[in-house]
């Protein structure tokens, strides 16, 4: 029997008056550095925490059932799909695209790994896939992911609207230079306030969720010191510093509003389950 190994419930409450209150239930599910791990996991790994999970199939399949009982369900992904496996060397990413297009992604954004075969190879792949490619801190202007990749999307579900807007990081260090050429990294705390302005203010969403690749708590471009300096997103969907999260994370912006972090190691050995219980 396949299962999630992960199940977390949140409760996002909007503070807008009416006369009866309105509930809708949001399934998230959240996958992250994935690297590549096509088939299952060794089950003779040290860390017997993830021996023998993970593998695309299970994946494939435990999404299916879970759209089966939640139609409306949103699926994200926090980027580094790409390196970790011979599929990934010989094949270069195709494989992994054409998996993620069987389960359907509402929006994936960009790791660090996805340039390990440079921009061309990155272009390529972003053609072949299925769902939008989200990225809003970097300007991508004058090469050839400039038309591939969105800086933000909307997406409904029965009255709600969501906005999504991605974070990635600085490359320098990451990558090699050849690999990011004409790629400026927008600064995240700045480049995240003004996307979420646009969502709430312009595009006029319900919720505001970030697919982020910055890491839990790296440096001064992480999660928790860029969400510190915004406000108005509802939801961080983590990667990049392979955290397992069993429980969410919290990180105060900058009213201090608790946002959770949700974040599911490496490998999708476990995948994050939310359950969003909005009120308008």
């Amino acid at each position: 029997m396949k299962r999630l190994h992960l199940i977390i419930f949140i409760a996002l409450l909007s503070g807008v008056t009416a006369v009866a209150k309105k509930q809708k239930q949001l399934v998230v599910l959240h996958t992250n550095d994935t690297h590549s791990t096509i088939m299952p996991l060794n089950p003779n790994l040290e860390n017997q925490d993830i021996a023998g999970r993970a593998g695309f199939l299970r994946r494939i399949n435990m999404i299916k059932e879970e759209r089966k009982q939640n139609p409306d369900l949103l699926l994200f992904d926090s980027g580094d799909f790409s390196q970790g496996s011979g599929y990934y060397t010989l094949f270069k990413g195709e494989v992994e695209i054409g998996l993620m297009n069987e389960m359907g992604y509402d929006a994936v954004t960009i790791g660090n790994h996805e340039f390990d075969f440079g921009m061309d190879n990155m272009a390529k792949l972003f053609r072949m896939a299925k769902f939008p490619i989200v990225c809003s801190n970097y300007d991508c202007k004058g090469t050839v992911l400039e038309d591939l990749v969105k800086p933000y999307i909307t997406l409904r579900r029965g009255d709600v609207k969501i906005g999504v807007f991605a974070l990635a990081p600085k490359l320098k260090g990451l990558v090699f230079d050849g690999n990011c050429e004409g790629i400026t990294f927008l600064d995240p705390a700045e480049t995240a306030q003004k996307y979420i302005d646009i969502l709430r203010k312009q595009e006029k969403c319900d919720l505001v969720i970030c697919v982020s690749h910055l890491g839990w708590s790296t440096d001064k471009y992480s999660d928790q010191q860029v969400f510190s300096q915004v406000e108005g997103c509802d939801l961080v969907l983590g990667g990049h510093t392979h955290t397992y999260m069993p429980v969410l994370e919290y990180t105060p912006d900058k009213k201090g509003k608790q946002i959770p972090v949700d974040q599911n190691g490496k490998h999708a050995a476990f995948v994050g389950k939310l359950v969003l219980n909005l009120e308008k």
